[in-house]
């Protein structure tokens, strides 16, 4: 009877202990890295794959996705329950490695295992982050990479006729940045691709290179805060605040099909991880996502909090150390706001919003959220729900002169575009080698192109009638031209 009884207390005991344990990501199905320069050594390998599983952010324990559309897919020892008791609504939170000023963001995708065979070969559904809601962002997007069967750069084209490379950064990783066969035998060794969803980059460069962080929903894009339960998450709708664990939550409400149209997920059983944006940040190489490990939320109806938020685009941050949350437009220059109000990472029915401008000096803002420089000084902008003023975003924006840097380092840069006014083709000369950028004459980026050479054709003829910019870096060089299409 003692022996039973003992028997009966080590019984509940271990079910005690195993209900109050945090639940990880237990099982690696698929690691497919983009080329990159943490590649073919750790943290790019698939035993850093493997580090991640049964816990998370443990010192040493992360695996890098590369470059654009590099992917992890991760399962569970259990569906995961899209549970009604979960705070905030989330179900599951990810780690990655970010910090202030250097956030990498990677896009999350869920399936539910419906044929029952404990394959990821069901439905992937796309969760929904911030920049989703934006104008900016593009969907059915892919990108081939070229193995340069060298150490070298790794050249890319992309579905949108543009190119580029991910720069060898041989000073600091001299290995090749292509998946070597030894490593990942199933990738191509000629070439290989990846489609989904392109973000728009918050990488700036001004005395540092800053990756800036996006509002929620993308992985590796806010710090862990230690010393909390990782099952305790943080509310994504409270930007700038961390009650709980820190790292990026998500909910399994947030899915979309690839129409964009949400589904209704009772359980999901696996998670894809990709990186969201196709970005060389300069002297720190390409931006690529990394992750450290996915904890599961614990139900917990007393947790609750705002799930009311504004989402926005963003001018380009200043670029300064220590990294601040100060940004910068140009005098003389329109830059298009674009804000959507949401509620439990949803389009509210009232997306009826107020702009203000501090200084209007300095710097206006209409209705429509058209935002003007007018003379060189700072102003902080914000943004109001109407429905509930409480609910508001502000940026600090300081407005400089026309050109990204100061004139003397422009003034070295001596460049030029032609034919002006152009039809069809452009080309620019006196610069090897350079980053080339159109933007419309609001702000948007366009078409970018890596590495250019003087007499290149770029191709117009599509772009509508009107004045852009031309914004050309070299080295530590900028310059901005006009240019008028007919």
């Amino acid at each position: 009877m003692r022996i039973v009884f003992f028997l009966i207390v080590l019984l509940c005991l271990h079910i005690t202990l195993s209900f109050g344990q945090v639940q990880y990501a237990t099982k690696l199905m698929e690691y497919r890295p983009a080329p990159g320069q943490h590649i073919n050594k750790s943290p790019g390998l698939p035993a850093n794959a493997e580090s991640i599983l049964n816990g998370a952010a443990n010192p040493g324990m992360m695996v890098s996705l590369g470059s654009w559309g590099g992917y992890i897919v991760l399962g569970f020892d259990a569906p995961v329950q899209n549970h009604p008791d979960n705070p905030y609504g989330v179900d599951f939170t990810v780690f990655g490695n970010p910090f202030l000023g250097s956030s990498e963001p990677g896009i999350v995708q869920v399936m539910k295992d419906e044929n029952g065979n404990g394959k990821a070969d069901d439905t992937w559904y796309e969760l929904r982050g911030s920049d989703h809601f934006l104008s900016t962002t593009k969907t059915n997007y892919t990108l081939t990479y070229t193995n340069p069967k060298a150490k070298a750069d790794v050249p890319w084209t992309d579905s949108e006729g543009n190119s580029g490379v991910v720069v060898y950064m041989k000073a600091f990783h001299p290995q090749a940045h292509y998946p070597m066969a030894t490593h990942f035998p199933l990738i191509n060794q000629d070439s290989y691709g990846f489609t989904g969803t392109l973000l728009k980059s918050r990488t700036t460069e001004g005395s540092i290179v800053v990756n800036d962080q996006f509002d929620y929903g993308y992985v590796d894009n806010k710090p862990i805060k230690r010393g909390v339960s990782m099952d305790i998450p943080d509310n994504p709708y409270t930007l700038d605040v961390v009650e709980g664990c820190g790292g990026d939550a998500f909910d399994i409400s947030w899915a979309v099909d690839k129409d964009g149209a949400y589904v209704e997920l009772d359980e999901i059983d696996f998670i894809r991880i990709y990186t969201g944006v196709s970005q060389n940040a300069g002297a720190i190489g390409e931006v690529s996502t990394d992750v450290c490990g996915v904890a599961l939320v614990k139900p917990d109806n007393t947790l609750t909090g705002n799930r009311h938020v504004i989402v926005c685009n963003q001018p380009e941050n200043v670029g300064t150390y220590p990294v601040q949350k100060v940004y910068k437009w140009y005098k003389d220059y329109t830059f298009p706001f674009e804000a959507h109000v949401l509620t439990g990472g949803k389009k509210n029915a009232n997306q009826q919003i107020r702009w203000e401008s501090s200084n209007p000096i300095v710097a206006s803002i209409d209705a429509e959220g058209r935002f003007t420089g007018h003379q060189i000084g700072k102003t902080i902008l914000t943004c109001y729900w109407l429905q509930d003023n409480s609910i508001s975003r502000s940026f600090e924006i300081e407005i400089v002169d026309d050109v990204p840097t100061a004139i003397s380092a422009v003034e070295k840069l001596d460049v030029n575009v032609y034919p002006n006014p152009a039809t069809d083709i452009i080309y620019v000369e006196g610069i090897t080698q350079a980053c080339v950028s159109i933007y419309s004459a609001t702000g948007v980026l366009l078409k970018e192109f890596q590495n250019y050479d003087s007499g290149k054709p770029i191709t117009v003829g599509e772009l509508p009638k009107g004045v852009y910019l031309l914004r050309i870096k070299s080295g530590d060089q900028h310059k901005t031209l006009r240019f008028l299409k007919r």
